[in-house]
Parts: C-alpha cells; structure tokens; sequence
C-alpha cells in the first residue's frame, strides 16, 4: 500500500492561564512547509496577534490586499472574508477577544478592524523582545509560555478601570441568539442606540448592526460547516426569513456562494477548525 504523503500543514492550539480568558481566546503555532503555494480564507474573527517568522504569507483580498506578511502584527477584528497565499511560514498566534483590545491596549479598535499593523506600533518597544524571545525558544511549550508570562505581566501592571467588562457584556450579548437587533441589544444593555453605536465601534470596531449581522451568520457557518449536506432549514438560523437571505449573507461575508465555498479545498481553514474543536470545544474563532 502506497503511504499517502505528510501533511505539510502542522498546527497546536492550547488556552491561555485562566486569567487571561476572558481577554485571549487561545494560543496556536502553525508551521506550514508546502512544495507549491495553499490558497485558503479565513472566515470573519475576533483578531489575533501574530508573530511571524521563516516566512510569511501574501493577503489576497481587503485592505491589505497584495501585502506580503513577514512580521510581528496585529490583525484586527475582521468583518469578512480574507483570502491568503501561503507556502511556507511559522506563526505563534495569540487569539484576541474583544475585552483583550479593551484590557491591553484600551484604543479605537475601528482603526484596526479588516487589516494588520505592526505589532510595535500598539505595544511600543516591547514587540521586538517578546518576538526575539518567541523565536529562539525551542520548542512550543516555551513559545507558549512566553507569551502566556508576558500578557500575564502585562495584566498585573494595568489598572482595573478600562472598558473590559462593558465589552464583554456586550460581547456575550452579541452571542446570545435570542438578541437580533440593536433595539433589543441597546435595551439589554440599558444604553441609548446612538450611545451603544458609537461604543461598539470604538471597542469591536464596527457598528452594532454589522456584529449582529456577522455574529448571526457565524452562527450558521459554525452548524453549514460540519452538515455540508444536510437540507438548508437544518441549519438556517432562526433569524434568517428565508434561504435566499441566508445566500445574501454568505456573499457578503466570504465573497461567493455556499457552493462555491463548499468547492474549496480550504486545507489551511480546515485544520485550523478541526484542532480548534478538540482543544477548545468550538470551530470559530469569531464566536468565542
């Protein structure tokens, strides 16, 4: 029997200490080594930081589209789609929450929602140490480690005043099925339409109709993905009036049609979701 060849995808996901979850949803080393070069997306999110090294990929779509990434950033909340070009690349990604941008850095996120920025641009001169410090340790329970001890640090130096708890709120509320629109988001959380809007923007870096949205059809990928072929009102969120609705959403959040992703061979995505599942109990990262 022929052996089939090795995957040239590798990936680790593991949770941060318990004090940090409420800020970083995991913490994951993806090392990828391919003879020819993956296309893949990655599907709307919360954001990460990103410490890149030997190699990089290309961003296919967004703001950023055509940027070749070889360096420490951080990729902001994302309201769609991101296609990408990979062959080979090593990342430590730190999964960032809501009440993380709030906890840790406590700016306007709207200024970094769909596209990446340097790392030292958010967190000053300590990027280049932390980086240094990542790539030389020699085996992932180090690099974990590393940066586990460093946002740990980071949080006891930081006052308990910040916006992190009201986001969070928030937050959870967005998740939350039974909330559909921003009347009922506003009332929930006691706060005047406009007021919520204009917080929603500064802290999840978009307006709280586009999260509902966005979360709503989350919601539905997360159930479309692991039932390719179950009949469309076995995963159609409630929300959703009608499967033409439903089609709407999906072009314009991943760019084509339920078909046309399906298609795709989405090696990257795949795996990312597959070791998401085991290790933390859910595929997408924009619904943790």
């Amino acid at each position: 029997m022929t052996k089939s060849a090795p995957s040239p995808l590798s990936l680790r996901i593991v949770q941060p200490s318990v004090a940090l979850r409420p800020y970083i949803s995991s913490y994951y080393l993806s090392e990828i080594d391919s003879t020819e070069p993956i296309n893949d997306l990655s599907v709307p999110e919360w954001g990460s930081v990103r410490l890149i090294y030997n190699g990089g990929f290309a961003v296919d779509t967004g703001d950023d589209s055509g940027r070749f990434i070889n360096q420490p950033v951080i990729q902001g909340p994302a309201s769609k789609a991101v296609g990408f070009t990979v062959q080979r690349c090593c990342m430590i990604g730190i999964g960032l929450l809501p009440a993380g941008y709030a906890k840790f850095w406590d700016n306007d996120v709207s200024r970094i929602a769909d596209k990446s920025v340097p790392l030292g641009s958010i967190i000053g001169m300590a990027a280049e140490p932390l980086f240094e410090s990542v790539v030389q340790a020699a085996t992932a329970k180090e690099k974990f480690s590393i940066v586990d001890s460093f946002f740990l640090g980071m949080l006891r130096n930081l006052s308990s005043r910040d916006a992190s708890d009201q986001v969070a709120r928030v937050h959870a509320l967005l998740n939350n099925p039974v909330i559909g629109d921003m009347e009922q988001l506003a009332e929930a959380m006691g706060r005047h339409p406009s007021a919520l809007a204009r917080f929603c923007k500064k802290r999840f870096g978009f307006p709280p109709k586009l999260l509902l949205r966005r979360q709503r059809f989350l919601r539905m990928l997360d159930v479309f993905q692991s039932r390719p072929y179950a009949e469309w009102p076995d995963f159609l969120d409630p929300q959703y009036t009608d499967q033409s609705h439903m089609i709407r959403d999906f072009r314009y959040f991943m760019g084509m049609s339920p078909t046309q992703y399906l298609a795709l061979p989405r090696m990257v995505q795949k795996s990312s979701a597959l070791h998401r599942s085991q290790a933390l109990g859910g595929a997408l990262q924009g619904l943790a």
